[in-house]
């Protein structure tokens, strides 16, 4: 699992990670919070051979994802929807949101990573934001039916 902190002058506030949804046990990791499953929402860059073993964190691919229709608008909004959750609980509480796609390498941690700069931007860096990848080190899933 790789971790980005983005850190903030009060305690951590959201944590965000990306799964899998393809991978043994993944879903047990959606324990509370929001999910954004994005299998059928934005394009697949393991559909492109020079991306396929790349992740999300890479800036070939990061900029594939965010250039998909709709999904800096998706970014946007979901953004607002965790710093609407996270002003709704007592301060120093968590919230989190979880981003899946099909194996937790491209779509789902390009996402998070995205969401998690929105939302520190935000809370103008007064709270911490993590983003968890705790799939993106698995092998690239073979194409769903």
């Amino acid at each position: 699992m790789q971790i980005t902190h983005l850190d903030g002058r009060g305690p951590v506030t959201a944590v965000i990670r990306s799964i899998g949804a393809r991978h043994p046990g993944a879903h047990d990791l959606v324990t509370d919070g929001l999910y954004l499953d994005l299998r059928h929402a934005l394009r697949n860059p393991a559909d492109d051979p020079a991306m396929r073993y790349l992740t999300g964190l890479d800036t070939k691919v990061y900029a594939h994802v965010l250039a998909t229709s709709g999904a800096r608008e998706l970014i946007t909004r979901t953004a607002v929807q965790l710093r609407t959750l996270a002003d709704e609980v007592p301060w120093g509480r968590l919230v989190r949101l979880t981003v899946a796609c099909q194996g937790g390498r491209h779509r789902s941690v390009a996402v998070a990573e995205a969401v998690a700069r929105r939302a520190w931007a935000a809370w103008g860096g007064e709270c911490g934001v993590e983003a968890e990848h705790h799939h993106i080190d698995h092998p690239v899933l073979p194409a769903s039916d």
